[in-house]
């Protein structure tokens, strides 16, 4: 009985732990439509980080800067194959490199455009895979492509639901998302939106086609790819081989969880729901509704559209309302530098303008929670002027967000504080009240100086203020509570931090 208690107590302590609320993110740079940052190394001493963005370019991140010379350049300039600005989802819309590329210089490309030969042909999207140069390892070589899949959307394309996202699972096949070939409907309920017209359910629920699914395939390079014998539906007449999950709108985003395999989907809704879905490690063959339900509700019948229950629901899903239009979906966090977030499922938006732009999600199985959560960023986002594309991970399993015009990395933890660094400032007195004297402790020029509240807001800020050692400030207008200052020195190859109270 008293091991039963004990067990209890145990539960009890740990289904009522509150889940982290915020995290600062530092911006790292500025660069256009940027969707993914990856490594191409499983090597964690390699940082070098690799910039895919939505006009074809595929940057390298290196000692701070951004490399002169695009990696992969598919747009005006470079190989010139891209569509990119004729539709908002048209363009590079996924990069992933081989798990061998240091050893064979493969990497793979998801875009919209015509084909590398020359011909001009026009493709809606294609799969390609494209080589490093045997002269320059830090560019691709044009002439070196192989085109795995074409994702044909028959005689009326549309601009849309293009997904895109590819990503090596822990069995060491590539899964890949497309969406259902549609375009934005009318916004009407109950299935008159003409989102999707292909069919009588639509292209998501037709597994004669690629469109509105996630595939897996195994590749080999610039060589053709094959298909895992244990794909749910290898063998069936009735449908392809290469379909792993289907009853997609637009995947535009998915992620997978380094540690238990599981694939976390973001479809983009239609008319009222955004949805994020898991597909268990290993599990093939799950219908995730559309076009009979938008997210966990009926949308065509709007009533009994799913009578056998055969329809995998969402674990979250969440309404059109407070500004949110579309979900970039999320990635768990599996890092080292952010101890309280490991294991937790980070979701965006895409728009987000009002209150809620991200929520942090836990749980298992089919039974995950959701709560807002809050990326603190310096200045705050552009309002109306900076969506959230999506998410991307190192080597080291850190986590970075995309937006519309620049690259952030998650960081640091606003209720701890920023992680102690050489050096000592010294803040007299403190706590400090009217004036208060930061002593550098050494005779340097100070170059920054930062000063973040407790929700990892910036109050204030002095950039190269010329000062030699020490700074005064008046915080007598600052409200009572702790605060964190960071001052950058020594011709900014200095960091220090330093935590004061305001009473």
């Amino acid at each position: 009985m008293r091991g039963l208690i004990l067990l209890f107590l145990v539960i009890i302590a740990t289904s009522t732990a509150a889940q982290p609320e915020r995290v600062v993110a530092d911006r790292l740079f500025y660069i256009n439509k940027p969707i993914q940052v990856l490594s191409a190394s499983s090597d964690t001493t390699d940082n070098r980080l690799y910039i895919a963005c939505h006009d074809g370019n595929v940057w390298i991140y290196e000692n701070g800067q951004l490399n002169p010379i695009p990696f992969l350049n598919l747009g005006a300039g470079g190989m010139d194959i891209i569509h990119f600005g004729t539709g908002s989802e048209q363009g590079l819309n996924g990069f992933i490199f081989d798990p061998d590329f240091t050893e064979n210089g493969i990497c793979y490309a998801m875009y919209n455009g015509v084909r590398p030969d020359g011909t001009g042909q026009e493709v809606e999207q294609r799969l390609m895979a494209f080589k490093r140069s045997e002269d320059n390892p830090d560019v691709i070589d044009p002439t070196q492509w192989y085109e795995l899949m074409e994702f044909d959307e028959g005689d009326d394309p549309q601009d849309g639901h293009n997904g895109g996202q590819l990503a090596y699972g822990n069995d060491g096949y590539l899964y890949l998302s497309c969406g259902d070939g549609g375009s934005t409907g009318t916004g009407a309920t109950g299935g008159g939106s003409n989102g999707d017209n292909h069919g009588e359910f639509g292209n998501g629920q037709n597994l004669k086609t690629f469109l509105g699914k996630i595939l897996r395939i195994e590749t080999h390079g610039l060589a053709p790819y094959t298909v895992p014998e244990d794909n749910p539906f290898v063998g069936d007449t009735s449908a392809w081989d290469e379909i792993w999950a289907y009853g997609f709108r637009n995947p535009w985003r998915f992620s997978i969880d380094h540690e238990t395999g599981d694939l976390f989907v973001g479809d983009v809704g239609e008319v009222d729901w955004e949805e994020i879905s898991r597909i268990p490690a290993g599990v093939g063959g799950l219908n995730m509704g559309w076009r009979l339900m938008e997210g966990s509700h009926c949308y065509e019948p709007v009533e009994d559209c799913d009578p056998n229950n055969e329809t995998t629901l969402p674990i979250f899903d969440y309404h059109h309302s407070n500004g949110l239009c579309a979900t970039v979906g999320g990635v768990v966090y599996r890092g080292s530098n952010l101890p309280y977030l490991q294991g937790y499922l980070i979701v965006g938006d895409f728009c987000g303008f009002y209150d809620i732009k991200f929520w942090i999600m836990s749980g298992e199985g089919d039974s995950w929670s959701a709560q807002p959560f809050e990326i603190v960023v310096q200045g705050g986002f552009v309002p109306w002027g900076e969506n959230s594309f999506g998410f991307g991970e190192d080597n080291k399993n850190e986590v970075y967000l995309c937006t519309s015009i620049a690259v952030y990395k998650l960081s640091w933890n606003p209720d701890e504080g920023l992680p102690q660094k050489d050096g000592e400032v010294h803040i007299f007195p403190n706590p400090a009240q009217g004036q208060m004297v930061l002593d550098l402790g050494e005779d340097d020029d100070i170059n920054e100086i930062t000063v973040w509240d407790q929700s990892g807001r910036v109050v204030l800020q002095y950039d190269q203020p010329n000062l030699v050692r020490t700074a005064r400030f008046d915080v007598s207008n600052m409200a009572p509570g702790a605060y964190i200052i960071r001052v950058v020195y020594d011709g900014n190859s200095q960091v220090t931090t330093q935590k004061f109270t305001v009473r």
